[in-house]
């Protein structure tokens, strides 16, 4: 199916709006297409609100069966077309998306947020105007993967800021001349554009009741909040010689996505939280979702909150380090998991780190940064494998385990109920990436260990006295 993604204020819609719709419906250039009012992103005091625009659409189009009106972008506050098209896209899997737009935006369409990416993964239909020449950008966008469709349907321009103008100055005649009658009309009973209309009446209140009654959660922007989580684990690498201790790899679970954004990329267990749950049940919920796995150890360790760090709207990720020996719930996976052994090469600021299991392996490269006030942080300077900002997540969370080794005892959630001392020193040692000294290293530990009556027989070594962690006894 070929779906049109008509956007803009529609501040109000008016008939050539209409006329764009049906012209395109009738001649068959989409079997559907989907109205996307903005958001009020930069608080435009003229912008009615969502909810009365999407009302005048509904009015124009009377539920005309192959025009869809979506509230996703004033809902979400969002004026990035490229996050509606993955949205979109995401519900209508294996359609073919085209964004219609003016031949005066196409212009303008190179300052456009992440255009670049909308004209790989999307594609452009664009309506002629006689007096716009669009020569010269389709020339420097024929490289791109996607297409754009120039189509003329000779029609008369109406700028709904003229519409706006004409009701101000009490010129209804003229207003009435552009719009839709039922548009007009409820413009009109609202008294829309008006010298007089006030969309919010400066009123005292004197209880809570009385303030809710008026309080409407849609005027303020939104957001959405994902937890994702760390899963770390430390296991052996089996020994070549019998009498060489066992060393041991540091390893981290990620799945498989197998939907778009980041179709078929790795990516952090992860999920979006919901109105009724609380941060940590939302982490135990999605891991258990994607992964099948439960009961184990999580800690809150970041709010991740950069504005651009997911493409399909303004999203806020708290992160969760997880520590399991993953020799106990390997089978359980599901199986687009799996677990990645990491390995570090640093160069100055330059970490490189790679990701290893027995079916594939890639590496990734952050730029390890610090502010003023000795705060790190990272960004990427190459990643073709991981999805959203999962590499930085990473890197945080593993900055936090060691930052935190000693003081959270993380390391006795990582080893089975009984282990020997140089096993506990060994997922020290591959955590922290250093050799530790034997003495010093068990005088630290005794007071967080016991020591158990059994022993443990390794091939060619002497038999090792097995321990426990006090605080699992």
């Amino acid at each position: 199916m070929k779906i049109g993604i008509y956007g803009g204020s529609f501040n109000p819609c008016h008939l050539m709006h209409k006329e764009i719709v049906f012209a395109l419906l009738e001649k068959k250039y989409f079997d559907r297409i989907i109205i996307l009012p903005t958001g009020n992103f930069y608080k435009k005091s003229n912008l009615l609100k969502g909810e009365e625009r999407i009302k005048m659409l509904e009015l124009m189009f009377s539920s005309h069966p192959k025009v869809i009106i979506s509230d996703y972008e004033f809902k979400n506050n969002l004026i990035c077309t490229y996050r509606s098209l993955d949205y979109f896209q995401n519900l209508y899997k294996g359609d073919q998306l085209f964004f219609i737009m003016g031949s005066d935006n196409l212009l303008n369409f190179h300052l456009w947020k992440r255009y670049e990416y909308i004209l790989d993964q999307y594609n452009l239909l664009v309506i002629q105007r006689k007096d716009v020449d669009v020569t010269e950008p389709l020339k420097s966008y024929q490289n791109y993967k996607g297409t754009i469709e120039l189509v003329d349907l000779n029609l008369t321009g109406i700028q709904s800021s003229d519409i706006r103008k004409h009701i101000y100055e009490g010129e209804y005649e003229l207003a009435k001349s552009s719009l839709d009658l039922p548009v007009y009309d409820y413009i009109m009973a609202k008294g829309f554009y008006s010298k007089h209309y006030n969309e919010r009446k400066n009123t005292a209140y004197i209880s809570d009741e009385e303030f809710m009654k008026q309080y409407s959660n849609d005027d303020y922007e939104k957001m959405s909040v994902t937890t994702d989580i760390t899963l770390f684990s430390v296991s052996d690498i089996e020994k070549n010689e019998y009498r060489k201790n066992n060393q041991k790899s540091f390893s981290i679970l990620l799945v498989k996505r197998n939907t778009p954004p980041f179709m078929d990329k790795w990516c952090l267990p992860g999920g979006f939280l919901s109105l009724d749950e609380k941060l940590l049940d939302c982490a135990k919920r999605v891991l258990y979702t994607e992964t099948n796995l439960d009961h184990i150890y999580l800690d809150q360790i970041h709010t991740f909150s950069d504005i651009d760090r997911d493409i399909r709207g303004r999203v806020l990720s708290v992160a969760y380090l997880g520590l399991v020996d993953k020799t106990l719930i390997l089978s359980a996976l599901k199986e687009n998991s799996s677990f990645y052994d990491i390995s570090f090469k640093e160069e100055h600021d330059l970490v490189e780190l790679e990701f290893k299991n027995e079916e594939t392996a890639f590496k990734c490269k952050v730029k390890r940064m610090k502010d003023v006030y000795g705060i790190v942080s990272y960004e990427e300077e190459e990643n073709h494998f991981l999805a959203f900002d999962n590499l930085k997540v990473i890197m945080r969370a593993i900055d936090y385990l060691k930052d935190n080794l000693e003081q959270k005892d993380f390391v006795f959630h990582m080893l089975p109920e009984r282990f020997t001392l140089k096993e506990l020193q060994l997922v020290y040692e591959t955590i922290l990436d250093k050799k530790l000294i034997d003495s010093v290293f068990r005088r630290s530990i005794q007071k967080l260990v016991v020591k158990t009556q059994e022993v443990k027989n390794d091939g060619g070594h002497r038999p090792s006295r097995l321990y426990k962690y006090k605080k699992f006894i």
